[in-house]
């Protein structure tokens, strides 16, 4: 791939690029026309008007960003500044897939490097876009997918500051890679990131660092899928990330897709319309969607006269504000107004082009165009082919390999650093948090794992393939892990480091602030939201009648400290204010209060995780008691990856840094198909389990 690149491809660069929108009312005040009032750039980016009739009289703006060579080589970096005025509309496009493209060899680190993160070095493509939308703008994200070649490395943040009524639609995007040269998700790594920020008055920069100023947003759609271990031989198998999920397809698109604001409630109602379509095709659905289209709008969203060429897994999500969730019954509560999550699992990008151009159609009202229209091709999409005997199978005879073969797993632990040996105590708290008999509710929820049992990802449920129930519950411990070790750390850390009376009330703030960073997170899955509060809560009772029958002088000598906290953060539950109480941050302060150190903390969660999973697997009927014990053993790795992977850029904190900043710099999901999977537990008619 390095001697077929361009010549301008094979030196690093930085690319910069800005643009701006402002609206003017027309003489009949019927809508407000858009004009591109900035437009720079430097190379290798580009920012490309795109002027048509129908979009001038549809009053929006269109753009497309682009680069010279159509990719990012590794060390490239884009800086993307967008300004979305009052009223404005303004849509940002690219014109083909974007290609990561494997660079030979190690960048040095730049002395000008500003990003202290450690798995995210200079040596990775990052692009960064930083957008603000003004009282009543639109801004939609439509770029093609994300094409990442063999070996390659990209890192994408991105953020977005929104006025009130300003409307936003988000598509991050990306594909398997060069499927038919069998490099079917074969990157390094792959990071994205958005956070969603309101902006509260003044100029709305929302740069300050406290919880009403804009500090903490409001949704982060994080995921990071790091390949690097898996080279290194640590892992157990050929899909860590359940691409490979369904018995009857192979993943190779996902999309993430973020809807805010009034502009987008059509666009929403027709992804949940689909998603109830898709799954309906598999599972008897109940009646609960939110919104309500015509007959002949919902017709139109079925599989069928999509004309889809494979399998398609599609969540979808409402957010919900910080400390008011919706009931169990799947009603709506008093949600954050138009803000909604579609994650989109297909087996080819070609069906998830339809699935966007189908969803985005109301937009034409808005912008003149259809979205995605001109990438659909023919009548019905297909998924890629590999052909025995060509180059498309290089990737396997690289490693010997199928490329989703589950390798044997060795019987050799990974290595890790010796960790210091509890005390009597504290390993006496450690194995009463890992007991099965503690009374916080996690077993009334499965992880997801009854929704992808019956849309069918496990075969039939009379003859179950029970390595496929084995990849799903790995590659979910290793993603719930990843997300959750970051807060455990963070919690853990603020209760070692505030041991006086007079801190009360700076812990609290600090622990508010971190709650509602897991908030902002787990808000992108529903089930997950729920789950995550319920065990939350029921933790959060353990420990204060725990804490509160330490008489015996046997828990810390703070514990007084932690009782104050736990009964503060039960109050302002109990009043439905601002306490939230999700399992993450709860764990994280209870342990250390308990005396437990940062791994054994996070080495309980993480065996309470995947006993969790596995659980309800049993309990589902698709494993038995005695696989279940194997199935618990094999997820070991799985747990201890996904500690690796969050606690990456956590483990130095030191008591001036700013424990919850540093912390939320490493929290993200790594498994998208469970993240398309899971949510639509709120649909199953007949369910198990509560989430």
């Amino acid at each position: 791939a390095a001697a077929a690149m361009p010549p301008c491809l094979r030196a690093a660069k930085s690319g910069l690029g800005r643009i701006a929108a402002t609206a003017t009312a027309t003489a009949s005040d019927t809508y407000a026309a858009t004009s591109l009032t900035e437009v720079a750039h430097r190379s290798p980016t580009r920012l490309i008007p795109m002027p048509s009739s129908a979009v001038s009289r549809a009053g929006a703006a269109l753009a497309a960003i682009s680069s010279y060579g159509g990719g990012m080589v590794r060390g490239d970096r884009q800086d993307l500044d967008v300004t979305v005025g009052e009223g404005a509309r303004l849509g940002l496009v690219t014109q083909g897939a974007t290609r990561i493209y494997r660079r030979a060899g190690r960048l040095p680190q730049s002395s000008d490097d500003h990003d202290h993160d450690d798995k995210h070095n200079s040596s990775s493509c990052r692009s960064n876009l930083r957008a603000k939308v003004g009282r009543g703008g639109v801004l939609v994200v439509a770029p093609d997918p994300l094409v990442p070649f063999s070996r390659s490395s990209f890192v994408q943040r991105q953020r977005f500051d929104l006025d009130a009524d300003a409307s936003l639609l988000l598509v991050d995007w990306f594909g398997a890679g060069r499927v038919n040269s069998g490099e079917r998700w074969d990157f390094d790594l792959l990071s994205s990131r958005c956070d969603l920020f309101r902006r509260s008055g003044g100029d709305g920069d929302g740069d300050g660092d406290g919880d009403g100023d804009g500090s903490v947003p409001f949704l982060i759609d994080s995921l990071s899928m790091d390949n690097r271990s898996r080279r290194q031989g640590r892992a157990d198998n050929m899909d860590p990330f359940c691409f490979a999920a369904s018995s009857d397809a192979t993943f190779d698109a996902f999309a993430s897709v973020i809807l805010h604001g009034p502009a987008m409630e059509e666009v929403s109602a027709r992804f949940e319309q689909l998603s109830r379509s898709l799954a309906s095709e598999h599972v008897r659905i109940r009646d609960v969607g939110r919104h309500h289209l015509d007959e002949s709008a919902a017709r139109q969203l079925k599989q069928h006269d999509l004309h889809l060429g494979g399998r398609v897994l599609l969540g979808f999500s409402k957010v919900e504000p910080y400390g008011r969730g919706a009931g169990d019954d799947g009603s709506e509560s008093d949600g954050i107004a138009g803000t909604y999550v579609a994650r989109i699992a297909g087996t080819s990008n070609e069906d998830v082009y339809r699935i966007l151009h189908s969803c985005l159609r109301p937009l034409k009202h808005d912008f003149g165009i259809e979205f995605y229209r001109d990438r659909i091709h023919g009548t019905t999409s297909h998924k890629p082919i590999v052909v025995p005997g060509t180059n498309a199978n290089k990737a396997s005879a690289r490693t010997g390999r199928e490329i989703h073969d589950v390798a044997p797993r060795s019987s050799q632990l990974p290595a890790t650093e010796k960790s210091s040996p509890l005390d009597g105590h504290a390993s006496w708290c450690a194995l009463m948090l890992a007991d099965s008999g503690l009374p916080t509710g996690s077993f009334a929820h499965s992880a997801g794992i009854e929704s992808a049992a019956q849309l069918g990802l496990f075969g039939n449920p009379s003859n179950v393939d029970q390595e496929r129930v084995a990849r799903y519950v790995n590659a979910a411990a290793r993603s719930s892990v990843q997300l959750l070790v970051p807060f455990v750390i963070a919690g853990n850390a603020l209760a070692r480091t505030h041991h006086r009376p007079s801190d009360l009330d700076e812990l609290f703030h600090q622990w508010q602030k971190l709650d509602q960073f897991a908030h902002a997170l787990l808000a992108t899955n529903r089930p997950g939201c729920k789950a995550s509060l319920d065990q939350g809560h029921g933790m959060l009772r353990v420990a204060i009648q725990w804490l509160g029958a330490s008489s015996n002088g046997a828990i810390s000598k703070d514990s007084s400290i932690a009782m104050e906290l736990a009964q503060r953060i039960q109050g302002e539950i109990d009043k439905s204010s601002d306490g939230a109480g999700h399992i993450g941050p709860v764990f994280g302060f209870v342990c250390g209060f308990l005396g437990l150190d940062e791994k054994a903390t996070c080495r309980v969660l993480g065996y309470c995780t995947a006993r969790d999973m596995i659980s309800a697997a049993v309990r589902l009927n698709l494993v038995g008691p005695m696989a279940g014990v194997n199935l618990l053993d094999g997820a070991y790795k799985a747990v201890e990856e996904g500690i690796e992977s969050g606690s990456m850029d956590t483990t130095c904190i030191g008591e001036d840094d700013d424990v919850v900043s540093t912390a939320m710099e490493a929290v993200s999901t790594c498994s998208p198909v469970v993240e398309a999977v899971h949510p639509t537990h709120d649909m199953l008619a007949v369910r198990l389990f509560r989430t």
